[in-house]
């Protein structure tokens, strides 16, 4: 195989979408990755970078467009990090998730999956009910290589080049979001995929910001919307922080502005129908449970509902969502989800675990001891989701069926969700 060199001119086609932003394309049998390709597309790229076995490349020319390609709706697209696929039409970004899923299922959990997989989807426009601005001049690639809030060394640097950058006229901080494929911040002046109560609050976050000294400016800005508009945390200048309601499936959760809840206010309520579907008994447990936003439909089916949460806001804020509610058979407990399960004693009907996305692997194995005779699992990543589904089924679960949400459209992101039965022996 004949591997090209950095700054090689190839031509090439565009087979499919790629889990992770790239498009994928073939030289001579290589992979090349090509961010901001569509499928069909004929381009003329440049590589900058070489791997064993593949190559990236960035497109020089699209010599003939493939029968997928959209004009993007963002200004900032290709240079903001926050969308990869605003270039492609929706039908075929929906299509590409199943086979983001499907893939993982195959290649990492080694699952014989041949049937496509069942995507939802929704309005895929104005869907983001919340959103994290960065500021130039406090957010980003540390001395130290990490990513985060910067050193006051660094951010006395970066305040010049806020000078320098802001227009003469305004001053304006730069806030925004990341660069594509850096943790630099762009500037930013509209964003389709915000719900617009967010979009619209943009202009008045910024002169917020502009109205405080540089040595005060936050690491990050939260903002969330719900039914009664926009809050936005830290406070700022003329923004108060308040609490955020957002009504699913007929209970009204409340949250802080920087509390982690589903971010598709368009496709919330069915993820949770599609999580919970007809289960029902005695005791459901609610791991890695949030706010709450499956404990509450939960306490519908179950006579009682163990939701464990280890995160304080999050554990407080559950716990004014189960009072508001009325929810009484819900108890929350402060916990991680190793420590709950090394501790109980119970064995339930049915557990729902909505882990982070680095999936639950430390929880498998008392999972597996556990022995419930229903699982569910809500995963925002299929390559960990594919890799503990294959421990569980190992130990003992067979997986029944597997479903793809689009909660992030115009990006590569995915949700699913698993459900599996219990077959080994129980204890």
């Amino acid at each position: 195989m004949n591997v090209p060199a950095i700054g090689q001119r190839l031509e090439v086609t565009v087979e499919r979408l790629a889990f992770g932003g790239f498009a994928i394309a073939r030289h001579e049998g290589l992979a090349v990755f090509v961010p901001f390709g569509a499928p069909g597309d004929r381009l003329s790229v440049e590589v900058y970078e070489v791997e064993k076995s593949f190559v990236r490349a960035r497109i020089v020319e699209v010599q003939g467009p493939g029968p997928s390609r959209v004009a993007p709706r963002c200004v900032h697209f290709g240079e903001c990090g926050g969308c990869q696929f605003q270039h492609v039409d929706y039908a075929t970004q929906v299509a590409a998730k199943g086979e983001f899923v499907r893939d993982a299922l195959v290649r990492t959990g080694a699952f014989d999956w041949p049937d496509p997989v069942v995507v939802h989807h929704a309005e895929p426009w104005g869907y983001r009910a919340r959103t994290q601005l960065k500021l130039l001049a406090t957010s980003g690639t540390r001395h130290d290589g990490r990513i985060g809030r910067l050193g006051k060394k660094q951010r006395r640097e970066l305040h010049a080049a806020e000078a320098a950058i802001a227009t003469a006229e305004s001053k304006a901080p730069v806030l925004g979001f990341h660069r594509a494929f850096t943790h630099d911040t762009l500037d930013v002046t509209m964003c389709p995929v915000l719900a617009p109560e967010l979009e619209s609050g943009l202009p008045t976050v910024r002169a917020a910001v502009a109205a405080m000294q540089p040595r005060d400016w936050p690491y990050q800005i939260d903002g969330s919307c719900g039914t009664g508009g926009a809050s936005w945390s830290p406070d700022l200048p003329g923004l108060r922080k308040d609490l955020v309601q957002h009504d699913v499936q007929g209970f009204r959760y409340l949250i802080e502005p920087d509390s982690f809840f589903q971010g598709n206010r368009h496709l919330v309520g069915e993820l949770v129908r599609g999580a919970i579907g007809d289960e029902r008994g005695d005791l459901a447990f609610d791991l890695y449970a949030g706010v709450g936003l499956f404990s509450l439909p939960l306490s519908r089916r179950f006579g009682r509902v163990l939701a464990v949460e280890d995160e304080r806001r999050a554990c407080t804020l559950g716990r004014v969502n189960v009072k508001t509610n009325g929810c009484d058979n819900v108890t929350w407990l402060r916990a991680t989800t190793e420590q709950f399960l090394r501790d109980n004693r119970e064995r339930p009907d049915f557990v729902l675990m909505d882990p982070p996305r680095l999936g639950a692997k430390p929880a498998l194995k008392p999972l597996l001891r556990l022995a419930a005779k229903r699982l569910v699992y809500v995963s925002c990543d299929p390559q960990t989701l594919a890799r503990d589904l294959r421990q569980l089924v190992d130990g003992g679960y067979e997986l029944e069926r597997v479903e793809a949400y689009d909660m992030f459209p115009q990006t590569f992101h995915v949700e699913a969700i698993a459900r599996l039965s219990w077959r080994g022996p129980r204890a």
